[in-house]
């Protein structure tokens, strides 16, 4: 695995299913995908645990060209479908304000994975709205 250069964005994500766990996500990342581990750095479920996957020694596979400097953070569930639970939100936005804070990230480059130019997604999820995630780090 490459190692993560200097950490200048956030990516935010959704797993687009309600019934992971850890395990369920690598097999998929890694069995399914070819990849070395888990795409994300960080998955947080819908009891507001969150849980290392990546380590952030190492690139993600969480956006294609962008893995080089930023950390991907997965909310687990199908967030097209229902919103985040409150302790999703209540946890990503704690875990935010201190990522940006120890790695000097600017609220502006806390991103929604669909707000790169190439990508068709809707991941994070159509029920997120990173306007109101990025005003809440501010």
């Amino acid at each position: 695995m490459l190692p993560l250069n200097k950490i200048s964005k956030i990516v935010i994500h959704h797993s687009n299913n309600d019934n992971h766990t850890l395990d369920s996500i690598r097999i998929l990342h890694v069995e399914k995908n070819g990849w070395e581990d888990i795409g994300y750095h960080w998955i947080i479920f819908q009891d507001g645990t969150i849980q290392p996957a990546r380590s952030e020694k190492f690139q993600g596979a969480h956006v294609k060209n962008h893995n080089e400097n930023s950390i991907g953070i997965c909310l687990n569930g199908n967030l097209d479908n229902h919103p985040p639970t409150s302790k999703q939100i209540e946890t990503l936005l704690q875990f935010l304000k201190q990522k940006t804070k120890e790695n000097n990230v600017p609220p502006e480059n806390i991103l929604g994975h669909n707000e790169f130019p190439d990508v068709t997604k809707t991941c994070p999820g159509k029920f997120v709205n990173m306007n109101e995630i990025r005003d809440s780090i501010k």
